[in-house]
């Protein structure tokens, strides 16, 4: 495994992982189906799938952009991580299906959940990349903001589990609930940023 760990660079595993999210999410744009129909209410009647597909939207921008921050924080590409990078894609990749089934049943119960359960299983996806860079790393500024992250990571597959429950019983509260998870990983950038400015 040695040689092909020499042949990738991390600029070569990110270009590769981009491609992988550009993929998905036109895939998701294209089960956005028009209606058949040209009255106005028709088109609103598409409400569950326009929603779903904003979710989905969101939430594999922020995977993108997390996984943009990881990547650039390893120091070398090994085949642990060329593995736990597959897993995250691989989990990614299984959002347009979910996608399409919440659309399809109009925001059902059990499909819902299902669509919960891989948020779930795509954050823990994302625990084993971090996990896999963290041990690369022994710089104290780094190791100081683990335990934090650690945190925020295992409260955000909670949560995520908690709302694959909830969605049996209330399908709009999960999603409205595990979107607002998200937000934990947008809104610390949005605060860096400002102070590095």
């Amino acid at each position: 495994m040695s040689s092909s760990e020499g042949s990738f660079s991390k600029a070569r595993v990110e270009a590769f992982s981009d491609g992988v999210m550009a993929v998905i999410i036109t895939i998701m744009v294209l089960d956005l189906k028009p209606p058949r129909s040209g009255e106005p209410g028709a088109l609103v009647g598409l409400w569950p799938s326009f929603a779903i597909y904003l979710v989905s939207f969101f939430l594999t921008t922020i995977y993108w952009i997390n996984h943009h921050g990881l990547i650039t924080q390893a120091r070398r590409v090994t085949a642990g991580l060329l593995w736990a990078n597959s897993g995250v894609l691989f989990c990614a990749s299984l959002i347009p299906f979910a996608t399409a089934y919440v659309a399809q049943t109009r925001l059902a119960p059990f499909p819902t959940a299902i669509y919960a359960g891989l948020q779930c299983v795509c954050g823990v996806a994302f625990n084993v990349l971090f996990s896999t860079i963290v041990r690369q790393r022994d710089d104290e500024a780094f190791l100081r903001r683990v335990k934090t992250r650690r945190r925020q990571n295992l409260v955000a597959v909670t949560i995520y589990a908690v709302s694959a429950l909830l969605a049996l019983l209330a399908p709009i509260v999960a999603v409205l609930l595990f979107t607002a998870v998200s937000l934990a990983y947008v809104a610390p950038s949005l605060l860096d940023a400002r102070k590095s400015e």
